[in-house]
């Protein structure tokens, strides 16, 4: 079983392991970070890789155009909502963050390869909001059977 994240300590952590690989503290350092521009470079051009591929695949039956013009009001979206609620999103713990794109992800999953076999889903899409409550439920459950099963140290 994983413990439980304290983010504001691998914060700290990461900041001062960063500060030293990049040879002092943030302020002292030179205004062009490497460390910090690769990191950064590797995480969007891996997300703008899952992009460019969704818009592919989706422009392959001829619909090249609106999934383009999707993906660029769904980046502008996400840019806007990340200025938004960087601040309260940074209070969500990471535990619960993970936990709820693992019930999502799941049930996404299960409801798309339903899809792909053209499996007729209980009120169509609406079978989404089903498929995530009964990931949380059971995910829920699971987290309290370990729980109970943890010796204590």
């Amino acid at each position: 079983m994983i413990g439980l994240h304290d983010e504001a300590a691998i914060y700290a952590k990461e900041t001062a392991a960063l500060a030293r690989d990049g040879g002092g503290t943030p302020r002292l350092r030179a205004r062009l970070d490497g460390v910090a521009l690769a990191t950064s470079f590797k995480g969007v051009t891996l997300e703008g890789l899952e992009v460019i591929f969704i818009v592919i695949a989706t422009g392959a039956g001829g619909l090249l155009a609106p999934a383009a013009l999707g993906a660029t009001l769904a980046g502008s979206l996400v840019i806007l909502a990340g200025l938004g609620l960087r601040r309260p999103l940074a209070r969500v713990p990471e535990n619960t963050l993970k936990f709820a794109v693992g019930v999502l992800l799941s049930a996404f999953g299960v409801f798309w390869i339903g899809e792909g076999l053209r499996y007729p889903w209980p009120g169509e899409d609406l079978a989404l909001l089903a498929l995530a409550g009964g990931f949380s439920v059971i995910a829920l459950l699971a987290v309290a059977a370990v729980r109970r099963s943890r010796r204590p140290a």
